[in-house]
């Protein structure tokens, strides 16, 4: 940080701002350092090259509309592809899917963009313009200088799954004390399922049509929300306090206090957020309620690999988990065989909502952390309509 000095730029007093060009994103602990460790660039970096980044930048394609480095600026500004004349109901609070006017198929809406950059980047979440640039107007960053693409106040958040199959709406999400949920919103438009549960599954039986069936990976809105899991009738199902006071950025983006207070860009997780509430706290599995839900996913997962479900192939032949793998904390990386059946008969709703709501725990990390109440509820239910009994991590259900 240097000097601070005061000059007039256009008018605006800038008195008391640091006018070092490292502060906050390119010092030795800034933002584009903090960037480079996190899962963002490391995906960006792996996938450099590769028919993958190519897929996630096509444009007709779903992938962009998360993956494109303009990812969001064209959701915020409504260009996206729908087929045959079909709209996105809530396209301005995060939806994705509709159903096709023509044919009556679950759709997903299509990137329109012209990226030829897979990586989700400071101007994916910032609304960066040339006013507001400092490496072209030359004057500091300030607080709120870069706002967000998605507005941080007065955001709603619609998480895919609709109220009932009669149309495709999606469901309006509350964030803290019945507000929005402020910057987490920017994240919850691409950290979600991408599936429609309530649309997707059918009353005559469920077809595995792929490896890819079930939610997106990354679907870790639906889980915070409360709203996103497949949820069985005459069943209540409760929101953590993690949902009633706390946001996303709230333990993602912990402010650095060596960096002007900026929120930390690595998005890792911090304990640190968590000691206010959880005095004493030394890691994320309190109460024991990581290890209860690591143990519940290696229950249904045994279960549902005995039953020729799983596999982690991703081509013919699928072969089941191993004895090694089962339980071996990679339940993400668990996949659904096609056409797979349950006793010779296609799933039942309930039996597929189970499978879908294995698949949203898992691919949502944090092992039920993100809405412990939540999550809990979802798998106790799940392997009781797989198998009539209860969990052995939740002997009642939560």
């Amino acid at each position: 940080m240097g000097a601070t000095g005061t000059f007039d730029a256009g008018g605006v007093d800038l008195a008391s701002i640091p006018v070092s060009c490292l502060s906050p994103c390119h010092g030795f602990n800034g933002v584009v350092t903090q960037y480079q460790t996190s899962a963002h660039y490391i995906a960006y970096v792996q996938n450099l090259g590769t028919a993958q980044a190519t897929e996630w930048t096509a444009t007709g394609e779903a992938c962009g509309n998360c993956h494109a480095i303009d990812a969001l600026a064209g959701r915020v500004a409504g260009t996206v592809g729908t087929t045959n004349g079909g709209v996105v109901t809530n396209l301005a609070s995060g939806e994705l899917q509709f159903r096709d006017p023509t044919t009556g198929a679950l759709s997903t809406s299509t990137y329109l963009g012209s990226a030829l950059t897979a990586e989700v980047y400071c101007t994916t979440c910032h609304a960066v313009t040339d006013a507001n640039d400092p490496h072209k107007t030359g004057i500091p960053w300030t607080p709120g200088s870069f706002p967000l693409q998605v507005a941080a106040s007065g955001s709603a958040i619609n998480i895919e799954k609709s109220a009932t199959s009669a149309a495709v709406t999606g469901t309006q999400a509350t964030g803290p004390d019945g507000g929005d949920f402020g910057a987490g919103s920017t994240c919850m438009w691409c950290h979600r399922s991408r599936v429609d549960v309530t649309n997707y599954l059918t009353d005559t039986g469920n077809v595995i049509t792929s490896v890819y069936w079930g939610p997106h990976e990354g679907p870790q809105a639906d889980l915070f929300t409360g709203t996103g899991g497949y949820q069985y009738a005459g069943k209540t199902y409760g929101e953590a306090t993690h949902e009633q006071k706390l946001s996303c950025i709230d333990c993602h983006m912990v402010s650095v206090a060596d960096n002007s207070g900026v929120p930390d860009h690595s998005f890792a997780p911090r304990i640190s957020a968590c000691v206010s509430c959880h005095a004493g706290a030394t890691s994320f599995d309190i109460n024991g309620f990581e290890s209860q839900v690591k143990s519940a996913l290696t229950q249904i997962e045994t279960y549902l690999n005995t039953a020729g479900v799983l596999t982690r192939a991703v081509a013919a032949p699928y072969t089941p988990l191993t004895t090694a793998q089962l339980g071996d904390g990679l339940w993400a990386t668990d996949q659904p065989v096609p056409k797979a059946t349950l006793g010779g008969q296609l799933m039942t709703r309930d039996q597929a909502g189970a499978l879908y709501n294995y698949i949203l725990v898992a691919r949502g990390g944090a092992y039920g952390v993100h809405n412990p109440k939540y999550v809990a509820e979802l798998l106790s239910d799940s392997y009781t309509a797989l198998t009539g009994l209860p969990l052995a991590a939740f002997p009642s259900r939560p």
